[in-house]
C-alpha cells in the first residue's frame, strides 16, 4: 500500500470515528400534563430537548442518580429546554408544578 493510500485511509477512518462520536438529541414533548415518551435511553453526552406543546407552563427538574436535583426552569408553550446528560445512570425528570408529570432518562 502506498504512503498516499495509507494517509487517505487514515483520514477516512478519522472522519468515520468523528462522525460516530457526535452527540444525539432526543425529543420529549410536554403535552396533556405528561412527558411523552415517559422513558428514553440515551448515551452519555447526548441531550434531551423538552418541548412544551401544552397551553400551560411546565417545569423541568432533573433528579440525578445520587438524589440531588437541578431545576432547569420554566418551559412555556412553544418553548424548549435542552438538557445534556454527561454521565451514565438513571435520571428522574419531574415537573414541580404538576407532580404527576414524571419520566425516566437512562444514560448508558
Amino acid at each position: 500500500m502506498s504512503r498516499r493510500s495509507k494517509l487517505l485511509l487514515g483520514a477516512v477512518a478519522a472522519i468515520a470515528l468523528t462522525a460516530g462520536a457526535r452527540a444525539a438529541e432526543v425529543a420529549v414533548d410536554q403535552h396533556d400534563l405528561r412527558f411523552m415518551p415517559n422513558a428514553v435511553t440515551i448515551n452519555a453526552g447526548d441531550s434531551v430537548r423538552f418541548t412544551d406543546t401544552d397551553r400551560i407552563a411546565h417545569d423541568v427538574t432533573i433528579v440525578n442518580p445520587d438524589g440531588t436535583s437541578v431545576d432547569h426552569g420554566m418551559d412555556y408553550f412553544g418553548q424548549d429546554i435542552v438538557v445534556k446528560f454527561d454521565k451514565a445512570g438513571v435520571y428522574q425528570v419531574r415537573c414541580r408544578i404538576h407532580p404527576d408529570m414524571k419520566m425516566t432518562v437512562t444514560v448508558k
